[in-house]
């Protein structure tokens, strides 16, 4: 599954329609949820959420550009609107976080968030045809206005289902505000709605593992984070790692912007292929060869094009890391992510297996960071910490539903963003190899710096794939694991071209 811009996504035209989550019946339907309906939750919001939504709440009256995550798939054949309506609405029974809201009192500065949560069958879907579309770019530019409105994370739902039909198959897209899901929870969502469509076909039960809610997570971790105090271990982990780095979470390696520039930026960035699945496979083995993991590898190849490009000694980035440490959580739709510092020496030498072994230590120091919230830190040290160079790593090759992801034609989606301080990588591995899907601010600066960057990356990856096995490699944009050759077009005149 790729993890894209909307622009890039391959969806055909048909006919549109959109599917909202309400209190409402159909015997008595309603512009907005039914107060009674809502029972009061004591449980509080999570740390992400609360910094998230208060941040929402402080620029409500100002532009705030949206900030979505969203996924599509293909549903086969006509489009069974009784069984998809069915399949909606047991999918949102199941993941409590859907039918959970938290809105402001403004009883503090700032204000209280207070949680109220539907019981299980409370929720409807409403359907609401949006017209016939012929043309792929005014059907894409419905779907994100649609998407822009519909996940204000200050209302509820904020989150939206779509659906295009055509004659033999529909596109279902399902977007919601960050502070309902994290990337695991997106790459999840296909195979649980495909098998709910296919019981409410079949007359039958759903065969999905039980599942966790995240306002108990999120109950749970308020609990042991609020026991922290000034001076934990943890705590002071944290302030020395942001002292090296001026008092903040570290930038990117290169510059971003002239001197003498200021404002805001639109964020651009694209998706390329890093290695075929047989290439990510003989660089895991050479990783672990030496006692360190693909994501080591990964920060080490980094760390190594950082010192290449920018003359680094030194290689500073922030590495998000799953919370779902127990079982059931793991399934969930929610915000289950920590952030780490991460700090790998670059010695003179070119030596990847030197700089892998100081990556796989640095990760040790670092994963257990990632368990206190990154707002608890930034309330302990009474500063703000944004995210300004993100280094993500997933392997998504053992998530349920993986293996039918390319017959689905299943696609993660990102919103739109802008900012002129965030470069943001996400590597991603999956049945047919590795990719790398990024997002960078479109300044004439950013557009020099970071592409090279990141073409010193694949060649440092591409290097250690080539010391492992005796057999030439194809690079990943002429030779895929999935047999096509040559060098895909690029979407909408973009380079380099979207994964595909």
């Amino acid at each position: 599954m790729k993890f894209i811009d909307l622009d890039d996504l391959a969806l055909r035209p048909g006919r549109l329609t959109v599917w909202r989550a309400t209190t409402a019946t159909p015997a008595a339907p309603a512009a907005t949820p039914t107060p009674d309906a809502w029972a009061p939750d004591g449980r509080p919001p999570s740390y992400l959420q609360q910094a998230y939504l208060n941040d929402a709440l402080r620029h409500r009256t100002g532009p705030r550009p949206p900030a979505w995550l969203a996924t599509a798939f293909e549903l086969p054949g006509p489009l069974d609107a009784t069984a998809l309506r069915r399949a909606l609405l047991d999918w949102i029974d199941r993941h409590e976080t859907l039918r959970s809201r938290l809105t402001p009192h403004p009883d503090g500065d700032p204000p209280r968030l207070r949680r109220t949560t539907l019981s299980p069958g409370a929720a409807d879907v409403q359907r609401t045809p949006r017209g016939e579309f012929t043309d792929r770019t005014a059907l894409l530019a419905r779907v994100e206005r649609l998407l822009d409105a519909r996940t204000d994370p200050l209302t509820w739902p904020s989150f939206v289902f779509l659906t295009v039909e055509r004659l033999g198959s529909t596109t279902l897209l399902l977007g919601f505000d960050h502070h309902n899901v994290d990337g695991y929870s997106v790459f999840r969502i296909a195979r649980e709605i495909h098998e709910l469509y296919a019981a409410a076909r079949e007359g039958r039960a759903a065969t999905l593992e039980p599942v966790g809610g995240y306002p108990e997570f999120a109950e749970t971790e308020r609990a042991e984070a609020a026991s922290l105090r000034d001076g934990h271990r943890a705590v002071e982990r944290w302030r020395e790692s942001l002292a090296e780095t001026g008092g903040g979470l570290p930038g990117f390696v290169l510059p971003l912007l002239a001197p003498e520039s200021a404002g805001r930026a639109p964020q651009t960035g694209a998706c390329e292929w890093l290695l075929d699945a047989e290439e990510a496979r003989a660089f895991d083995l050479a990783c672990r060869a030496q006692d360190g993991t693909f994501l080591s590898g990964v920060l080490a190849c980094l760390a190594l094009a950082a010192r290449e490009r920018a003359g680094l000694r030194t290689f500073r980035t922030a590495v998000p890391f799953h919370t779902r440490r127990e079982g059931r959580h793991r399934p969930a739709m929610g915000w289950y992510v920590g952030i780490a510092p991460v700090s790998v020496p670059v010695p003179d030498a070119d030596d990847f297996g030197r700089v892998l072994k100081e990556s796989t230590e640095s990760i040790r120091r670092a994963r257990p960071l990632a368990d206190v919230p990154l707002a608890r830190v930034a309330e302990l040290l009474g500063r703000e910490l944004p995210v300004r160079f993100m280094v993500s790593y997933m392997d998504l090759r053992h998530l349920p539903g993986s293996a039918q992801w390319t017959r689905w034609n299943a696609t993660a989606l990102r919103s739109r963003r802008v900012g002129t301080r965030e470069v943001f990588l996400w590597v991603m591995r999956n049945h047919e190899g590795c990719y790398l899907s990024y997002r960078f601010p479109s300044s004439h600066t950013a557009r020099n710096t970071v592409p090279r960057y990141l073409a010193e990356f694949r060649h440092r990856m591409s290097r250690v794939v080539a010391q492992q096995s005796p057999h030439p490699t194809g690079t990943p944009a002429e030779t895929t694991a999935t047999g096509r050759t040559g060098r895909r077009d690029a979407v909408e005149g973009k380079e380099p071209a979207p994964c595909g």
